[in-house]
């Protein structure tokens, strides 16, 4: 046995040694759950759209924050600015930032062609609703494992394709009149948290370059909270995401599972991949899931008039798994989220999941077996082009058995219905995003942990679940790095959740700032 593999049946053996204690869990049943498939978690999501308590949650006041999609529309439909300077703005942020390492690549004159034909037509002239095209000359970003028709994709490694017709995720942006600035840079096959691509080169944390920014979606994000265009297009496998946006202090979707098109993007594991959007605020993060994912935001409603908005809401802080091994900043930020929707008529319950204590070992079996399976040929024929952190996972996969991959779908089972049923009791859960803010490159969390172990862990169970999660800006660890919050709802509930957030944002609760684009330090 090569010593390559001997080390991958070592980290399965120690995986299926976690795996008894699931078994273990599941033998107590007098009727053991079946596996739970995608499938039904995507049709989970479907059927939980028109879930009543969704009505509990009023409209929010209307967005208007600097630097939001919202402001830059009104100033388009005044004459104040126009697409052009939109998008001249964001590639001289770009531009200026170029040292963060969040592009691949810059589309600078096809951008800037672009913008001067929507600013030349008459649907670009003044507009407030773009003709229909609520994004017309916005301009936007994509990860680079999103297809563009006419454009490479490089999913962040050494296995690029040319892009024959893009993927939905980014086609229904652009037919909604976004303006795609460039590519982001991202963790090779967006398999991993730290933001370092041994390819490209490592994406820098804007808010203290020596530090991480999180991944996969690392040049998302980055360019996100600097400033490089209004929004951008993430995956999030295991926190991709929800990781970045957390420590670069922006919003960022998980949307519930199925909810937006994963066509055209580069899989890593199908039942745990999903994609969203990152942007600086929830109205932003409302307008592009509309967009990606079709789905209504429901029929507009007054935003609710006096000090509390949302009385009667249910807020669960699930104490026992996801308020441990913190640094304090980070409970105190997650704290903070909650005690501003108490203020804002919210009732606080603290609720308990013991089931969560399985979701890691089978979101791991599960992510490595799929993974394994989408990479297998390229494992076979170059393993050389692969960074050797990444084979290691890779290969684990490859000596998982058939027993191994049902067992985690059966413990799957197990951990979505305990979610389910404790979001029929309360209508969100508000955890801690990560459990400390960015290290510096190549150092452990605050809390010890290994990067990618500890940055997963807080959000790795609502890829295991499906179930709806936003990271919002929630506060600062000591060395004034950002520290996000999870607002996590019932299957469907994106609306609701993303109406939360933009309460919390109007209340003040929510703190933002866009970070300096000085050089390397």
């Amino acid at each position: 046995m090569s010593e390559r593999l001997a080390a991958a049946e070592e980290r399965a053996g120690a995986l299926r040694k976690e795996l008894e204690e699931v078994g273990r869990a599941l033998a107590r049943f007098p009727d053991p759950p079946e596996p739970l498939t995608a499938g039904e978690l995507a049709a989970r999501a479907f059927s939980g759209r028109s879930r009543p308590g969704a009505a509990a949650i009023p409209a929010p006041p209307a967005d208007a924050a600097s630097g939001t999609i919202a402001a830059a529309r009104a100033e388009l439909a005044a004459g104040r600015r126009s697409a052009v300077d939109l998008v001249e703005e964001a590639l001289e942020r770009a531009r200026t930032g170029r040292h963060l390492g969040a592009f691949l690549r810059l589309r600078e004159e096809e951008a800037l062609a672009e913008a001067r034909r929507l600013t030349e037509s008459p649907e670009g002239a003044g507009q407030g609703d773009g003709g229909g095209r609520p994004l017309l000359g916005i301009p936007l970003s994509v990860k680079d494992i999103v297809d563009v028709a006419g454009m490479t994709t490089t999913s962040g490694s050494k296995f690029p394709h040319e892009a024959a017709r893009s993927a939905p995720a980014w086609s229904r942006l652009s037919e909604a009149g976004a303006v795609l600035l460039g590519k982001n840079n991202l963790q090779e096959f967006a398999f991993g948290v730290s933001g370092d691509n041994p390819t490209f080169g490592r994406t820098r944390n804007p808010h203290g370059p020596a530090r991480i920014p999180g991944g996969s979606s690392s040049g998302s994000a980055v360019a996100v909270a600097t400033g490089m265009g209004f929004g951008s297009v993430g995956t999030d496998t295991g926190g991709s995401i929800r990781i970045p946006a957390s420590l670069n202090g922006v919003f960022g979707l998980k949307p519930s599972y199925g909810a937006v098109s994963r066509a055209g993007v580069t899989p890593l594991s199908w039942s745990l991949d999903h994609v969203g959007p990152i942007a600086r605020s929830a109205g932003d993060i409302a307008l592009l899931f509309e967009v990606l994912s079709g789905w209504s935001s429901g029929p507009a409603t007054p935003p609710a008039k006096g000090p509390k908005p949302l009385e009667g809401v249910r807020v669960g802080v699930p104490l026992d798994f996801f308020y441990t091994d913190l640094i304090r900043e980070a409970r105190q930020a997650a704290d903070g989220i909650v005690a501003a929707l108490v203020r804002l008529g919210a009732e606080r319950v603290e609720v308990r999941i013991p089931e969560v204590e399985f979701s890691g070992v089978c979101r791991n079996v599960l992510a490595f077996a799929e993974a394994a399976v989408v990479h297998r040929e390229r494992l076979a024929i170059r393993p050389e082009d692969i960074s050797e952190d990444v084979r290691r996972l890779l290969e684990v996969g490859t000596v998982l058995s058939a027993p191994d991959l049902i067992a985690a779908l059966r413990g799957r089972r197990l951990v979505a219905d305990a979610f389910a049923q404790l979001l029929e009791e309360v209508d969100l859960l508000v955890a801690p995003s990560t459990p400390a803010g960015a290290p510096p490159a190549g150092e452990p969390l605050a809390t010890s942990e290994d990067i990618r172990p500890g940055l997963i862990r807080l959000v790795g169970p609502f890829n295991f679940t499906g179930l709806p999660a936003l990271s919002v800006p929630a506060g600062l660890d000591a060395p004034g790095m950002p520290l996000g919050a999870q607002l996590v709802g019932g299957p469907g509930q994106d609306f609701a959740v993303i109406r939360v957030a933009a309460w919390l944002e109007a209340s003040g609760a929510i703190p933002m700032r866009q970070p300096s684009l000085g050089g390397p330090q």
